[in-house]
């Protein structure tokens, strides 16, 4: 029931949106070059059109449902309370410690 849940929820990592951003624009990419081709030597827009519209939907069902390939590298977070106050910079100085004065 635990692996339904997790496909159902559609988590994936930041390798994973990186790989479905580059699988995405080379499928579009590749469907708009070989539609032109086809259209060009056959004269015809409409199937330009035709295999634009079916290379968005290939997109579509590569890169939209959460599939396993997308979550490999997953984040480990630290254990809650791992961290001690004085290794943590103030909140709102952009990072930087400030040498507080006594």
């Amino acid at each position: 029931m635990d692996a339904i849940q997790r496909l159902i929820d559609g988590f994936i990592d930041f390798e994973g949106q990186r790989l479905s951003e580059v699988l995405t624009t080379n499928i579009l990419l590749a469907a708009g070059i070989v539609g032109w081709i086809v259209g060009f030597v056959l004269q015809d827009v409409s199937y330009i059109v035709y295999i634009g519209l079916a290379g968005s939907l290939l997109a579509v069902l590569v890169v939209i449902p959460p599939w396993p390939i997308y979550n490999k590298h997953p984040l480990r977070w630290l254990p809650a309370g791992a961290g001690t106050a004085s290794d943590q910079s103030a909140e709102g100085d952009g990072g930087v410690k400030v040498k507080k004065e006594e």
